[in-house]
């Protein structure tokens, strides 16, 4: 989906910068309580908040709704729009939310779950960062303001930013599934 038509769908305003924050479909406390105290670091920047909070966590949160460029909502139908919208995304580090931003190209800020089975969310992280799609933001450092930093020094570099799109798009498989379909056909018909 186009950027502008998915920024009108989704109401947000076309000219200023979108970071969408994503906590996965249960959201993320810690994701939360962090953009409760800190969307103001952004909406007066003008950068717009797209926030994914979860339905446990919506009701505590909603009040910040549509207040100084903040768009919350529990869960989205929609994340291809989401994604669209966004010019950074925010977002722990699981295998299905990298491999759905990378297939839609888009800039990654990771940050982690620290207590994820053998530590995966982590190595996940790293290695995306490493090949240059992401930049990885420890869960124990947002706290000090190192998100909102990143988050402002993307927006201000957009050959970076550009840069980290292009690699995310480059190692996406967005026919994953068809490939796996037709290599399962052959070994079957063989």
């Amino acid at each position: 989906m186009d950027k502008t038509i998915a920024r009108q769908n989704l109401g947000l305003i076309e000219d200023k910068p979108v970071v969408a924050v994503l906590g996965g479909s249960q959201g993320s406390r810690p994701l939360n309580q962090h953009f409760s105290q800190s969307y103001p670091d952004y909406t007066t920047k003008n950068i717009q908040v797209l926030w994914q909070c979860g339905k446990r966590e919506y009701p505590a949160l909603k009040d910040i709704n549509n207040k100084d460029l903040v768009n919350i909502f529990p869960f989205s139908n929609d994340m291809g729009a989401v994604y669209s919208a966004a010019d950074i995304v925010i977002s722990r580090a699981g295998a299905l939310a990298i491999s759905e931003m990378a297939i839609m190209g888009k800039a990654m800020i990771l940050v982690p779950f620290p207590f994820a089975a053998g530590d995966h969310q982590l190595k996940n992280a790293q290695s995306i960062t490493d090949k240059g799609a992401a930049k990885l933001v420890l869960q124990s450092r947002l706290s000090d303001g190192e998100l909102e930093s990143t988050v402002i020094e993307l927006l201000d570099d957009k050959e970076e930013l550009n840069t980290m799109e292009t690699k995310a798009s480059s190692f996406s498989t967005p026919d994953a599934v068809e490939n796996i379909l037709n290599a399962i056909m052959e070994v079957a018909q063989s």
